[in-house]
């Protein structure tokens, strides 16, 4: 129990480093999209940083969902009700919280069931939520940069240089898609009548 709040505090850090973090880089690079040399390359690392820094919001925001009857209200009779997470016993008043903390928790085997479910929640939230789109996060804002750095090199001497030998190996690849289309057609002729005949 206490490893998941230690690994729910890490995430939250992490997730507010890269906010920090993606919120600079995304405003210095839209500050300096007006330089004609770097604009592509810094409009692909802005677009990495804003969705860097959007699915770091993500990973911050609680999950506070609560099992529901079919009017909405919270449903204390419900298998995924648990009388020790914030989230379920907040929607109820104090005396239905006391009876139902009195009335779940007199045995050690309920005592246990509220535990394990305690901590089944916790870690569905940190594996499906916090650590998904912090992974996301990181993954965006890596892309990006990436991205930034290819498309700089590709724009300047080095583009030039690997320009003519991109071009001659597209051409060589497209002759050799075009033989191999003609060769299934050959074949797929050999296949019919008519083809034989004719």
């Amino acid at each position: 129990h206490g490893n998941q709040m230690r690994l729910g505090l890490m995430a939250d850090a992490k997730a507010n480093i890269m906010i920090t973090v993606a919120s600079i880089v995304f405003s210095i690079t839209i500050a300096n999209l007006d330089n004609e040399v770097m604009k592509w390359p810094l409009l692909t690392f802005a677009t990495g940083s804003f969705f860097s820094l959007l699915f770091a919001i993500f990973a911050i925001i609680p999950k506070t969902d609560y099992p529901k009857d079919r009017h909405g209200d919270i449903d204390r009779s419900s298998p995924h009700f648990n009388p020790l997470f914030f989230g379920h016993f907040a929607h109820i008043d104090v005396d239905e919280f006391k009876e139902d903390y009195a009335e779940k928790l007199m045995t050690d085997d309920i005592v246990y069931d509220a535990l394990a479910g305690d901590i089944y929640g916790q870690g569905k939230v940190l594996a499906l939520s916090k650590y998904k789109f912090l992974k996301w996060s990181y993954m965006s804002f890596l892309w990006g940069m990436i991205g930034a750095i290819v498309i700089f090199l590709l724009r300047g001497p080095v583009g030039e240089f690997i320009y003519p030998y991109l071009i001659r190996g597209l051409d060589a690849f497209i002759d050799e898609m075009l033989f191999l289309l003609e060769g299934m057609k050959h074949l797929a002729c050999q296949g019919t009548v008519q083809c034989r005949n004719g």
